[in-house]
């Protein structure tokens, strides 16, 4: 076994007719490709598991909770709720009475268990940050810059709320109350800042009324555990979970993940027509010493085994040097974009958006498993298809005329 290791790796690296070239193009075919895959994968996860993260920590938290008799006090102390706060949240016509514009909104309040600001939690605060204003006491409404610049508006600005509350003789009414603009806030979602704004949650259910709050769950474990955990409770309860709530968007990004793999899979097929047809001038490079060790004893298993073992030596040590220079440009994805972003300036005298994104790179051991697995089969098989068909030739007639 040793032995035909050793022969086989010696076979693949000789100087004889170019073979040592050869084998070291299959090779460095084979890490480039494996380097396009993993990066590209990697850069696409990365991306998505961003945008994911942050509808779940600003849009639709991991659970939605909605129940007539639990409360966030109870629900915070089930096992693997990180985090249960009451939340409500309501459309409403913000108008700056100074410039006249309008704009409908969502206005939305966050009350925590025993005191705590949800504002100042550490999953909200990764994708929500207050820049102006005391979260913990809102007198007025806090807005976002993006709104500010829509409204028109200016610091000392108050502006006129138009909220539906429900009314004695019709079920709602038209309410309008004027409050002054007491903080600024950002997002890491456009959308989420375009369309919301924030007030205190007494405050508002004091306008519209509590019946409609709900209580949201940050979880650090299995979403079905904490599910069935609440229905123990409360089996009347309706839980919500952030791909139902946001399930239009999930299933695009869902789609999209899977046109992905598509790509991916035609550039595996390029890198597998590459691959048959240098395992093919690789085995015939050495298809008269392959008849050469047969006329010497060697049976045609043997052979066939001798130079399958050069076809996987090659393609193994190209996984390695693919896979080691995959994660290192994964690691270093920032700064080679922000060098590519200098050559273009240098070149144009104009900047890309290439450092303006942050680019999460990551991908998981099974992926790139998955990955070195299938090239890996498929190099056996285009191999051992090679050394069927080439060294199928009689002895004589290949060491005569060196042919298939």
């Amino acid at each position: 076994m040793m032995f035909g290791l050793k022969t086989s790796f010696r076979y693949a690296f000789s100087r004889t007719r170019g073979q040592r070239a050869t084998s070291i193009m299959i090779l460095c075919g084979i890490a480039i490709g494996l380097v396009a895959l993993l990066v590209i994968s990697a850069v696409m996860n990365g991306l998505q598991t961003a945008q994911l993260d942050q509808l779940r920590n600003l849009e639709s938290f991991d659970l939605i909770v909605s129940s007539d008799t639990l409360t966030a006090s109870q629900l915070q102390d089930l096992d693997q709720v990180e985090t249960a706060f009451d939340f409500l949240e309501t459309n409403v016509l913000i108008v700056d009475k100074t410039s006249g514009v309008s704009s409908s909104t969502r206005v939305r309040a966050y009350k925590g268990t025993d005191g705590m600001n949800v504002y100042r939690d550490s999953r909200m605060s990764e994708s929500l940050y207050i820049l102006r204003g005391n979260s913990d006491s809102m007198e007025g409404i806090f807005l976002s810059y993006t709104m500010v610049r829509k409204l028109s508006l200016v610091s000392s600005d108050d502006i006129n709320i138009t909220f539906l509350k429900p009314g004695k003789t019709a079920t709602i009414v038209p309410y309008t109350a004027k409050l002054p603009v007491s903080g600024y806030f950002s997002s890491a979602m456009t959308e989420f800042s375009q369309s919301t704004a924030f007030m205190d949650f007494d405050l508002l259910a004091g306008t519209i009324g509590g019946e409609g709050a709900r209580i949201g769950l940050y979880i650090t474990g299995n979403q079905n555990k904490v599910i069935k955990a609440i229905l123990a409770l409360d089996p009347s309860a309706q839980v919500v979970t952030w791909q139902e709530y946001n399930k239009a968007l999930y299933s695009a990004l869902t789609l999209e993940k899977t046109l992905m793999y598509v790509f991916l899979a035609f550039m595996f097929l390029i890198i597998c027509v590459n691959l048959k047809n240098s395992t093919r001038r690789l085995l015939a490079n050495k298809q008269k010493e392959g008849a050469m060790l047969r006329a010497l004893g060697l049976g045609r298993r043997r052979v066939n085994a001798l130079f399958l073992g050069q076809g996987l030596v090659i393609c193994l040590l190209g996984e390695i040097l693919g896979v080691v220079l995959g994660k290192i440009v994964i690691a270093n994805i920032q700064n080679i974009l922000a060098f590519v972003d200098k050559v273009v300036y240098a070149v144009t005298k104009s900047r890309t958006i290439l450092t303006q994104i942050p680019f999460n790179a990551a991908i998981g051991n099974w992926e790139i498993a998955i990955v070195c697995v299938f090239i890996f089969l498929l190099s056996f098989v285009f191999t051992m298809t090679g050394c069927r068909r080439i060294y199928k030739s009689e002895i004589m007639e290949v060491i005569l005329n060196a042919s298939y």
